[in-house]
């Protein structure tokens, strides 16, 4: 009898050891912490064929992860969805997103049917048109391209290039290139920074979800004597139209 209960003992402790090896845990960027400060939680991925989670075939793959996280105060389902990859970089075919408070979802397809003759590694942040107005001594109307380095994350960091073009002096038409880079945060604030061939700027203010941007910063001259300097207090309204739904932030939905 004692022998069967120290059994029951060690395969009770064993079963536990590899559910907690199984059990993946993440903070608040998704990235791998310990159980203590984590606020989500990933059992490890089983998988299934391509054709059967999805309809139809991958080249190259023959099988998905099966993907479901979850929050670890109260063991809701965050996401669900498939992944080429273990890590979930990759989706798949229909994935959501659940709201911790009210479950709320959203969805969105990952569709591979068109691209099956690519390689399933590629970039996925697509380039964002981006319009700004910006007033400093004088007006300038900028438009160009961004692109989200890393918009897995709430709190999204933008790279772009552009052309603006100002009336800066007597009627004339001056034309400025741009190069910026803005770090907008989850709590609806955001940084700028940014140059042109004739002027530096720095600003910050509030983003309506990554859509629509309203900053207040400075504009430096490089040469205070040769035009246009563009110079002085600015502020801007910059406007992101893209058809990548992870550049906009939207509150309690996508974690």
């Amino acid at each position: 009898m004692k022998r069967y209960t120290i059994i029951i003992v060690i395969l009770f402790f064993s079963n536990k050891i590899t559910s907690q090896n199984d059990t993946i845990f993440f903070d608040k960027n998704w990235k791998k912490t310990n159980k203590e400060i984590a606020l989500y939680y990933r059992i490890k991925p089983s998988k299934i064929k391509t054709k059967e989670a999805i309809g139809y075939k991958i080249k190259n793959t023959d099988s998905l992860f099966v993907i479901k996280d979850y929050y670890l105060n109260n063991n809701k389902l965050q996401f669900q969805g498939y992944s080429i990859d273990q890590n979930a970089d990759y989706l798949a075919g229909k994935a959501e997103w659940h709201n911790d408070s009210d479950g709320t979802i959203f969805t969105r397809e990952f569709n591979y049917k068109e691209n099956n003759n690519s390689s399933k590694f590629k970039i996925s942040d697509w380039p964002i048109l981006y319009l700004n107005y910006s007033i400093a001594d004088k007006s300038l109307l900028t438009a160009g391209l961004e692109f989200c380095l890393d918009c897995k994350n709430k709190n999204k960091l933008f790279l772009g290039a552009g052309y603006g073009i100002t009336n800066s002096y007597n009627g004339r038409y001056y034309g400025l290139p741009d190069v910026h880079l803005s770090y907008n945060t989850e709590y609806l604030l955001f940084l700028k920074a940014g140059s042109s061939s004739k002027n530096a700027y720095a600003m910050g203010g509030l983003t309506l979800f990554n859509m629509i941007d309203l900053g207040l910063g400075y504009s430096f001259p490089y040469n205070k004597e040769k035009s246009p300097t563009y110079q002085g207090f600015t502020t801007s309204l910059t406007f992101r139209i893209t058809k990548n739904k992870e550049v906009y932030t939207k509150l309690n939905i996508i974690q």
